[in-house]
């Protein structure tokens, strides 16, 4: 028996973690994971499906897939969020895959494997050997009119603190980047009477080695409910000083129409607050521009409030009717050249806002992890703001000082002390 398996992955960093489980559990099978899909008795597809163009880009891709391992006698498994979302599209693109959803016990029963009795207990193999993927929950609270990645993730279940414990120290003796990952951070614990403060100061507590943490996105409300803890866990040199804070609309009209549990002036104050703690702190967020119902004075409002709170960071997504999802159907759908035009407007908004932040690190003396190396060939590091940091040497692994001497939109560029 061929057992070789070939995995293509996309989206979030819970996708991520997803594929490194995928990995680690067909290796402990007996499987080899290899790089060319067409010498693959399985191929993998890990799915994304949060917006119409990355849906769009995952059924191209499954079509593709699918021409080959017919081809090649092979079968096609489409895993991750797409088969749970729009499993009609999908089968319509590749007739013959078997499609599995986000969970590893569908990956194992399309593979024609025995299930592990606890997830928990599978090895990862990491994408990165230089970070660690630790997703802390399943799922989310909110009911978001415009949002299908519930119908594929489902109700908030937190994880338990003794396993994120072990998996910690692991990380952490490793001297890795080490990312906090779930579909909404912020709402860890509310089914468990924890906290995401509670639980990352034990974390923290665990070990005295060398690390960097990155936390995931959280809403608004969530880092507002508990903002005073929190902040003050960034006092500790291993925490990466960036907050995800996605914000959507600036509209209080169009938030409420996403059933987006807060106000604007939430959103703004915890942006300010944290802008106060620490004036270099990385802030992103995202918007959607057209949602049905937006009007010009709806989307001048996200503009006034992206000018205000000037993120490091906007993901400017165009609103897309997504299945499953209330937003679906509503009345006063814009036109797609008017979301055009504003998801360009706020953009090129955002690019002058980006630039000015990253301007103000020209000439710091600052200490970075190097963690990856970029496509244009140099070697990325991150500072404790999470900047990407460009340098040339090859010191991946390694925590080195550096300079910042020149400022980009995107990236600085280091030279190493």
């Amino acid at each position: 028996m061929n057992k070789t398996f070939y995995l293509e992955g996309f989206g979030c960093s819970m996708n991520s973690a997803d594929g490194e489980r995928i990995v680690g559990f067909l290796e402990s099978n007996g499987f080899k994971r290899i790089a060319d899909p067409a010498k693959a008795q399985f191929i993998l597809l890990n799915s994304c499906a949060v917006k119409v163009r990355t849906e769009r880009k995952m059924l191209r891709r499954a079509r593709e897939l699918s021409k080959l391992a017919n081809s090649k006698r092979a079968q096609l498994v489409v895993c991750g969020c797409l088969p749970k979302i729009n499993p009609t599209a999908l089968s319509n693109a590749a007739p013959l895959a078997i499609l599995a959803g986000p969970g590893l016990e569908d990956v194992a029963e399309a593979i024609g494997i025995s299930p592990p009795k606890d997830l928990h207990t599978v090895s990862e193999t990491p994408l990165n050997p230089f970070v660690s993927i630790i997703p802390i929950a399943k799922g989310c609270v909110g009911e978001c009119t415009y949002c299908s990645v519930k119908a594929a993730r489902g109700q908030l279940e937190s994880f338990s603190e003794k396993i994120l414990l072990k998996k910690f120290k692991q990380a952490a003796q490793q001297g890795k980047e080490i990312w906090i990952t779930a579909q909404d951070t912020g709402c860890y614990g509310l089914d468990t009477g924890s906290s995401l403060p509670a639980l990352l100061k034990k974390l923290l507590a665990s070990s005295r080695k060398k690390f960097r943490v990155r936390v995931g996105m959280m809403n608004p409300q969530h880092i507002a409910s508990f903002f005073d803890d929190y902040i003050s866990l960034f006092e500790d040199q291993r925490m990466y000083r960036f907050f995800h804070v996605p914000i959507q609309s600036g509209s209080d009209k169009i938030l409420g129409a996403m059933k987006r549990p807060y106000k604007s002036a939430v959103a703004k104050k915890v942006c300010k607050k944290i802008r106060a703690k620490f004036p270099l702190a990385t802030i992103s967020t995202d918007w959607i521009v057209g949602f049905p119902g937006e009007t010009e004075s709806d989307f001048g409002k996200t503009v006034e409030l992206l000018k205000e709170i000037r993120p490091d960071i906007s993901n400017v997504s165009r609103f897309g009717a997504r299945p499953k999802t209330i937003a679906k159907e509503m009345s006063g759908q814009v036109h797609g050249g008017v979301k055009k035009a504003r998801s360009s407007a706020l953009t090129d908004v955002q690019a002058g806002v980006s630039l000015a932040r990253n301007r103000l690190f020209l000439g710091a003396e600052q200490e970075i992890f190097v963690s990856d190396k970029s496509h244009r060939g140099h070697f990325v590091g991150r500072n404790q703001s999470y900047k990407h940091v460009a340098i040339d040497e090859n010191l991946l692994g390694q925590f080195v000082n550096v300079e910042i001497e020149q400022a980009f939109r995107t990236y600085l560029k280091g030279r190493i002390m």
